[in-house]
């Protein structure tokens, strides 16, 4: 499938909340995501966070062509980059673009915008087209949980994965795994290390500034991080807000074993138990399907065009997915029971089947 059509229809959390009419989360998430290099650039100050530091412009020294950005230009024009133009209003949009030198990006994108350059910060950021390792994980009091999988970070934000992607959970004493892989433990391991502070004055300082608290050492938030080609960890993102819609899945969620022969098995993405008839639907027919309210959305994986089926739906079973995706959050956020990387659930169910979804313990069952 094209990347950017997968893109195209799957946007920030911040227009996924606006699309179900929750404004204010909407506008809060906006403004928490806008500011996650400052948060982030705090971190590697006070305790070596490793991050993609951005060169941070105004974006009227891109419209001037200031000395400060011509140098970056003539330098390391050639460098992939990703630009963000950071909005200063809360009612105005983040606006960005990704994969291109940054001699392209500003020629062919940056200087076709139609902004107030004065009203926008720039945000240069490097870009590497190819990772070994991508993670999302959440850390609160009771535990540290997510998902790991090789390749890009799209596979997971977007639920559009390609390769196996590894859930896990940490209560801080025992490691459970979906599925073992020595390099994807390590990797974890790897990535943990930047936000475990035993210094309990930095923990202070830190607690004080970004209003976050500790958890068995470990700082508490929402994360998405990587593994470059070159072996080195970078997180892409600190945010503090989504960890209070997030709630922590038992250990038995992770367990990919399942005794029943009849049941499809997947990944929890929102717990609870529905009975109802199969629908499937592919992107090309959602316009068209009948879909009666309380069915079975089936399909390959949720995007913004199924939006009003989601809402329609019983439940929502996907053959892709992660369970810190975007469209995984909004199904909590409808409290629908959702699982997802169930790999065939497309293939191996009808429409009009009458089933159970369990999403207590990831299972479909025919009835």
């Amino acid at each position: 499938m094209n990347k950017s059509v997968m893109t195209k229809h799957q946007p920030s959390i911040t227009e996924w909340l606006a699309q179900i009419g929750e404004m204010e989360k909407s506008s809060d998430f906006r403004d928490e995501d806008n500011k996650k290099a400052d948060r982030m650039e705090f971190l590697y100050q006070n305790i070596g966070f490793s991050y993609e530091r951005p060169d941070k412009f105004e974006a009227t020294d891109l419209t001037n062509k200031t000395p400060v950005f011509m140098k970056v230009l003539e330098e390391r024009g050639e460098e992939l980059c990703a630009i963000r133009l950071v909005p200063k209003k809360p009612s105005l949009t983040k606006l960005r673009n990704r994969g291109l030198s940054i001699r392209e990006c500003y020629e062919t994108w940056y200087l076709k915008q139609n902004i107030n350059p004065e009203d926008y910060l720039a945000y240069v950021c490097p870009h590497v087209s190819g990772l070994l390792w991508s993670s999302i994980f959440v850390v609160n009091q009771e535990a540290i949980f997510g998902e790991i999988i090789q390749g890009m970070h799209m596979q997971l934000t977007h639920g559009d994965t390609e390769n196996t992607s590894y859930q896990f959970r940490y209560d801080f004493t025992n490691w459970v795994w979906s599925e073992e892989n020595p390099e994807a433990q390590k990797q974890i391991k790897k990535m943990l290390v930047f936000i475990y502070v035993t210094d309990k004055n930095k923990q202070a300082i830190i607690t004080q500034e970004l209003k976050m608290e500790f958890s068995h050492n470990y700082l508490t938030g929402y994360f998405e991080a990587l593994v470059r080609p070159d072996n080195d960890v970078y997180y892409t993102d600190y945010n503090r807000m989504l960890i209070k819609f997030i709630s922590t899945p038992p250990a038995q969620v992770f367990d990919s074993k399942t005794t029943n022969n009849k049941a499809l098995q997947g990944r929890t993405a929102f717990p609870g138990a529905v009975t109802g008839q199969v629908v499937i639907v592919k992107p090309e027919m959602i316009d068209k399907v009948d879909f009666p309210k309380g069915a079975i959305l089936v399909c390959d994986n949720t995007d913004i065009r199924f939006l009003p089926l989601m809402r329609l739906s019983g439940a929502i079973v996907t053959n892709r997915g992660g369970i810190l995706s975007h469209a995984a959050i909004i199904a909590r956020e409808l409290t629908k029971p959702c699982i997802i990387n169930t790999k065939a659930a497309t293939e191996l169910l009808k429409n009009g089947d009458k089933v159970k979804v369990d999403a207590e313990k990831g299972t479909v069952e025919i009835l």
